[in-house]
């Protein structure tokens, strides 16, 4: 591994719904090159030990390693060995966003101050241990089995317990210039934009090459080299991202929602629909009109208006709660004081 190569850019992916990414790995062995992207990573191990590189950095993890990763930071994990069977598969849990994630202002708020100073000192690359490491890694787990507001709270935890750590330990020099495929970066951002622009209509794959000065054949070797799937497979994404919002947040027909969505054929949407996300479109539809009942931001504090409530299931979860690790709660912007605010996701 020669920490002076060229880092890859690596393509994060990402829904409509969210505004950061959970994702899971279990692999034989980890499998991502020497890479950078802009979103920061929370990178957690459950299983497998080998050599993390971050930065200039290099050292051994082994499970229960933890990690925030600065953006366009360049890392990677290697595995010591390959896995024969999946009960010692590399395992992982991964947390991706944004700094802007929840608007460019959220975390200039001055309550933010510890989480910004926090997101600086990242881009070195920090390690954290002992109690925090244990909190985060508990919210971690449980935000697999969450909805998308809850792992928003969870993530905002996650956050404030790390600005609470005693003493992380930095990984990468303060120094420390990385060499950044910034090539890649441009044309994965071009064909990325492309897509998001003309998704619901007949895609020309063709042209979307040209954009990146390729031939289509080339682009598409490329755009699989660099982010791991193919062209279609991540215009299948973004479709099926773009079906499952108007499914939660209208009530169009599914047939609308899928010619909408770029697709032309309603029963290649429905197959599509269900082979990604295990149900039918009306079914998700039932499913997340049932499950979103369970959360909402209920009261603004008489006492203190810029304070939000956020309730689940009629339990308040406030800033006190703190102290036992698991709950926070969203403040509100100054323009929103007048108002009761109520937010159904």
């Amino acid at each position: 591994m020669q920490i002076e190569s060229k880092a890859e850019f690596e393509l994060v992916p990402r829904s409509e719904q969210s505004s950061f990414t959970l994702r899971e790995f279990k692999l034989p062995a980890f499998s991502n090159p020497w890479h950078f992207h802009p979103e920061i990573e929370i990178n957690y191990i459950l299983q497998s030990q080998g050599r993390r590189f971050v930065g200039d950095h290099m050292g051994f993890f082994h499970p229960g390693d933890l990690v925030l990763v600065g953006a366009n930071l360049p890392h990677v994990w290697l595995n010591n060995t390959v896995a024969c069977g999946a009960e010692t598969f590399a395992h992982s849990l991964v947390i991706q966003f944004h700094q802007d994630c929840l608007g460019p202002d959220f975390f200039s708020l001055p309550e933010m101050a510890g989480i910004r100073k926090l997101l600086h000192t990242a881009k070195r690359g920090l390690q954290f241990t002992g109690r925090t490491r244990d909190a985060v890694a508990a919210i971690m787990l449980e935000m697999r089995k969450h909805g998308e507001m809850a792992q928003l709270i969870d993530l905002l935890s996650i956050l404030q317990l790390l600005t609470q750590a005693e003493a992380p330990i930095p990984l990468s020099s303060a120094g420390f210039t990385p060499l950044l495929d910034e090539l890649a970066s441009q044309r994965i951002k071009l064909a990325y934009q492309y897509v998001f622009k003309y998704f619901g209509e007949p895609l020309d794959y063709e042209e979307i090459a040209k954009k990146a000065g390729m031939s289509q054949s080339a682009f598409c070797r490329y755009f699989k080299r660099v982010t791991g799937r193919t062209l279609s497979d991540f215009v299948r994404e973004v479709r099926l991202g773009h079906a499952r919002r108007l499914l939660i947040e209208t009530s169009e027909g599914i047939a609308q929602v899928a010619f909408a969505s770029g697709f032309n054929n309603i029963s290649n949407f429905n197959h599509q629909f269900y082979t990604v996300f295990g149900s039918s479109p009306s079914e998700y539809r039932r499913q997340h009109q049932r499950g979103r009942k369970n959360w909402f931001i209920r009261e603004v504090h008489p006492e203190n208006s810029s304070d939000v409530v956020l309730v689940n299931l009629g339990h308040q979860f406030k800033r006190d709660d703190l102290a036992d690790q698991t709950k926070w709660y969203l403040q509100s912007n100054a323009h929103d004081k007048k108002e009761t605010v109520t937010h159904r996701k």
